[in-house]
């Protein structure tokens, strides 16, 4: 619009709606004619558009009256544009007066030359546009036909020449377009439209006619016609099919390729869309139609993939892509589409499924599961048997790696498997492989192995891998490690018996010879020897008995926990009364190791076997003199302590002496491990803190210690609290008739012991027996209140004995004493289960034996 008002030959003026610097132009011709009136133009045009403003007033035309003129205007959308005349009665110069000057005006717009030819003369009269056309200088005489057709492309020339021939034949108004060359080589489009003139007779004499420079034009459209064949090309080359569909026609235009795609030829008025659509295959022609509505009525490119009949009758799978075409109005008129046959893609997507499948197979086959995951916190993808190694369904895959690791992984294995992935990320590792534990739904935990590859791909990690559940791997090698742990503990358990077997020769042979040698020395001197050595060579024969009898408890104790027959007796137990009985037995001990036990009382009881008790506490506490160092003390004390499942009491058993290393308490409580003491003279054999922690877990307590070297150690036995019992009462003898033991016995040194413990007891009488048969018949003969029973005999056993004795009537107030050396738990419990009132071991304790035959005798007076 700008080009044509610009242009014209009448003075004209745009205003804008809105005033300010810039609200009005003017063109050439207004121009032209402020200079002719002698105006300003700085001057008149400013006052001009205010005037006309202000005179407007809604209307379409007027007039002005300074300077005088006619205005026509019309309105625009960002103002008006006013064409102004001289008014009428008014004399005003004006530049174009001319048409030819208006013509010249219009040719310089539009590019027209215009030219004449007599034909009967061929004087032809060219405008300067016309030289410029042609590539002439301006100015020059107008030039033949032949010179001109000198200047037209080689080409073209020919052609010019007959269509030309061609005009003059026919008469009348022609077109022609054709190319032109300029001396400086540049090629030029023209168009010439021409009317040939003939005289009354119908020879041609006249012909006049206009040449427009069309060189952009058909630039255009040449660029266009390159596109369009450049984009014909690459279709073709890319094999894809490019139609549209007119829904007012109801037919769709398809190009060569998808004629070629479809096995059909080409139909230039197009295909009805009935018929293409019965060309695809029966289950996939409702989903064409589905495809073109969305698109109509939804809007965007909508795909489908359909089978479409080829030309061997067969199908091809074809990806069809369309967008709507609409009218000004929004509505859909047709659809544009384009199709793209899938077979290679098909065919690869088969051979990858069916790769897949194989795959999948073998992960079947292997339980192995495949999974992959974009980065932490994108999506994982897993397959089946990923589902059955977590016994979850696929309502319940995390959502990322990151969720994965936090719901599923065990919590105690989360914090190792982060660490060790980063590390592998910051080492800039690909591959990382863990092992780590699961927890499924129902609380089962798995053992899994997981290998996986990290790659890096657009600035994100892709992450792929696989799992094996290794549980039963596991446990095997957990069982083998064990197995391998066990052989080796076995194998030192080994070392350490053949050790003990070596000690123990040793250790029973030095109080044996202290027995035997002290033994001959006094049957040797006789009474010839003063009392006081023979006072202490007896001292000497009953500790290295004592000590003999030690070994041989822990020997069978061990054996007795190891084969689970050692049983214990939960009742409440005074601790008090433990440490004191404790303190005394190891008073001796602790006073020729110059060390001082200090005894702190507490008024505690706790639930326990109190002679194994006694046992625990007085193996602690032999060690803790035996490691002293002279001048050292010992600490005997109990704290009681409140813990979830009830109160506890806590007896310590703390020592200044040299301590241990934690190598050593590593080994602390092995069997026959003396840690290296073995070579400094003190006495054991390595059994004491084995059975004293067998027996705490026994009495359900437990032992610990803490140590460190030459700090001293200190030894804590934990049990469950129990309530007080009141003081027992001292047991009453009356004075009654004699209370009569029988002592079936063929060992004479046992018969000779056990006279001499009766004879302490003025109120008790012996009767003895060698054998089983002749101990029955005294018994039926004497009726004793007790009858002592040896288990091995050399006639009858002991069980034998006593069923005899329990035939007869006559001896039911007896009590039947069991007296013999095997100390096992199973002897005892058998004895007791076959109904002998009690069980007493030998070597004879002189205490214990005292003190359970003085409660016989209170029975038997009660």
């Amino acid at each position: 619009m700008d080009q044509i008002w610009l242009a014209a030959p009448s003075p004209a003026m745009w205003l804008g709606r809105e005033t300010g610097a810039a609200d009005w132009r003017v063109n050439a011709a207004a121009q032209d004619w402020a200079d002719a009136l002698g105006l300003r133009a700085e001057d008149v045009w400013p006052t001009l558009a205010a005037e006309w403003r202000a005179a407007v007033g809604g209307s379409d035309r007027g007039r002005l009256v300074a300077p005088p003129l006619c205005w026509r205007s019309v309105a625009l959308d960002d103002g008006w544009l006013v064409w102004f005349a001289t008014a009428e009665g008014e004399r005003a110069p004006m530049p174009w007066r001319s048409a030819a000057d208006k013509l010249a005006l219009v040719q310089d717009f539009v590019a027209i030359g215009v030219f004449e030819r007599d034909l009967r003369t061929y004087e032809a009269r060219w405008d300067a546009q016309m030289f410029r056309h042609f590539g002439f200088p301006p100015g020059m005489k107008s030039p033949p036909m032949a010179a001109a057709i000198e200047n037209v492309h080689p080409d073209d020339r020919e052609r010019f020449r007959s269509e030309h021939e061609r005009f003059l034949r026919e008469g009348g108004r022609h077109s022609l377009r054709y190319r032109v060359v300029w001396p400086d080589g540049s090629k030029h489009d023209l168009r010439s439209l021409v009317e040939i003139r003939k005289d009354a007779s119908g020879t041609p004499e006249l012909m006049i006619g206009v040449i427009i420079d069309d060189s952009e034009g058909v630039g255009q459209v040449r660029a266009e016609q390159a596109i369009n064949a450049h984009l014909a090309q690459a279709l073709h080359i890319a094999e894809v099919a490019v139609w549209r569909v007119d829904f007012a026609a109801h037919r769709m235009h398809i190009n060569q390729i998808g004629y070629e795609m479809l096995g059909a030829s080409p139909r230039p008025d197009g295909v009805d869309l009935d018929e293409v659509r019965s060309w695809a295959h029966p289950d996939d022609r409702l989903r064409i139609v589905q495809a073109a509505e969305d698109a109509a009525l939804i809007g965007g490119i909508v795909d489908v993939e359909v089978r479409y009949r080829d030309r061997h009758g067969g199908y091809r799978p074809v990806l069809t892509r369309r967008v709507a075409e609409r009218d000004e109005y929004g509505q859909a008129i047709g659809l544009l589409g384009v199709a793209i046959d899938q077979t290679v893609q098909a065919a690869e997507r088969e051979r990858i499924q069916a790769l897949l499948r194989r795959i999948e197979l073998v992960a079947d086959a292997a339980d192995l599961g495949i999974w992959s995951a974009d980065g932490e916190d994108g999506a994982l993808e897993w397959n089946e048997q990923m589902y059955r190694i977590y016994g979850i369904g696929r309502d319940r895959l995390p959502g990322s790696m990151r969720a994965w690791r936090e719901t599923l992984v065990h919590a105690d294995d989360r914090a190792r498997m982060s660490s060790s992935r980063e590390r592998a990320v910051l080492a800039g590792e690909k591959d990382f492989e863990a092992e780590f534990r699961i927890v499924r739904p129902d609380g089962t935990v798995r053992w899994v192995v997981s290998r996986s590859r990290r790659e890096e791909q657009g600035g994100r990690a892709l992450l792929i891998g696989i799992h094996l559940d290794t549980t039963d791997l596991v446990v095997q090698r957990r069982l083998a490690e064990q197995a391998l742990h066990e052989k080796e503990v076995a194998l030192r358990a080994s070392q350490a018996k053949s050790e003990f077997l070596s000690r123990a020769s040793h250790e029973l042979r030095t109080p044996l010879n202290a027995v035997l040698g002290f033994a001959q020395l006094i049957e040797h001197e006789g009474l010839l020897a003063p009392a006081a050595l023979q006072l202490d060579r007896v001292a000497r024969i009953r500790s290295a008995g004592e000590h003999l009898l030690a070994m041989v408890d822990d020997v069978l104790d061990l054996a007795a926990i190891e084969s689970g027959s050692l049983v214990v007796t939960l009742e409440p137990v005074c601790i008090d009364e433990i440490l004191r009985d404790a303190a005394q037995w190891l008073a001796s001990l602790a006073e020729r190791g110059g060390v001082t036990i200090h005894l702190r009382p507490c008024g505690g009881w706790v639930l326990a076997d109190a002679r194994r008790l006694r046992q625990i506490v007085a193996n602690l506490l032999s060690n803790a003199v035996k490691f002293n160092r002279p001048g050292g003390s010992v600490w005997l004390s109990s704290v009681r302590c409140d813990a979830a499942a009830g109160p506890t009491w806590q007896i310590r058993v703390r020592d200044d002496g040299r301590g241990l290393e934690a190598a050593q308490q590593a080994h602390l409580f092995e069997a026959f491990d003396r840690l290296g003491v073995e070579r400094e003279g003190i006495d054991g054999v390595g059994l004491g803190l084995v059975i004293a922690r067998q027996l705490a877990t026994l009495m359900d307590g437990r032992i610990e210690v803490s140590s460190a070297p030459g700090q001293g150690s200190e030894f804590r036995v934990t049990l469950a609290a129990a309530a007080a019992l009141g003081p027992p009462a001292a047991p009453e003898v009356p004075d009654a008739k004699p209370f009569e033991v029988l002592y079936i016995e063929d060992n004479p040194v046992n018969v000779v012991l056990v006279e001499g413990l009766v004879a302490l007891r003025p109120g008790v009488t012996l009767r003895c027996a060698v054998d089983g048969v002749s101990g029955v018949e005294m018994a039926l003969a004497h009726r004793p209140d007790m009858v002592l029973i040896d288990m091995q005999l050399p006639d009858i056993d002991g069980y034998e004995v006593r069923r005899r004795l329990r035939a007869a009537t006559s001896l039911d107030a007896s009590r039947l004493i069991a007296l013999s050396a095997n100390g096992l738990t199973d002897d005892i419990e058998r004895a007791l289960a076959a109904g002998f009132d009690d069980y007493w071991t030998k070597p004879i304790d002189f205490k214990l034996f005292l003190g359970r035959l003085d409660e016989m005798v209170a029975h038997a007076v009660r």
